[in-house]
């Protein structure tokens, strides 16, 4: 009977550790543009760790959706000034991992409340795909999770 007890403490107590992982790829074209990615939204220490991973799949990242500003002859008369944007994909981060000495992993990994990911296909104003989770990330032993490695993946496989 202790022994009992004991089992289901602990898989109570794991469960409460368990992932919350959602993907939703809405878009089965692949993509076949440049692999060219503006990031926005916040801007936590971990999304080093995503920008890292992306960056070894080939992908240029960019800092903002748009920085030039353009300007275009409409008629005789008028002209229209607007953002030119520098990237045709954005992907949209909100996130919340401590970087706490105290609530950081002890192998460098973060512990996340939540984390959202959007990839915007700006052109057609869409949604390619929505990934959400929370948990643990990468480096946080002996519970890492693939928090950062999943949003990399799904989103190089969007491209061809």
């Amino acid at each position: 009977m202790k022994n009992l007890l004991v089992v289901i403490g602990v898989v109570l107590s794991l469960s409460g550790c368990m992932n919350t992982k959602s993907v939703d790829v809405v878009s089965d074209t692949k993509i076949s543009d440049p692999k060219v990615i503006a990031m926005s939204g916040s801007r936590g220490p971990w999304v080093y760790e995503i920008e890292k991973r992306l960056r070894s799949k080939g992908f240029q990242i960019k800092r903002m959706a748009s920085q030039n500003s353009a300007i275009e002859q409409v008629s005789d008369t008028k002209q229209t000034i607007y953002k030119e944007a520098s990237a045709n994909y954005i992907l949209h981060i909100d996130g919340d991992a401590s970087n706490d000495p105290m609530q950081r992993c002890f192998g460098g990994g973060y512990t996340f409340s939540h984390i959202d990911v959007e990839l915007v296909d700006i052109v057609k104003n869409e949604t390619v795909f929505h990934y959400s989770n929370s948990g643990f990330s990468e480096g946080c032993f002996p519970m890492s999770g693939t928090i950062f490695g999943d949003i990399a993946e799904l989103t190089n496989n969007s491209w061809q």
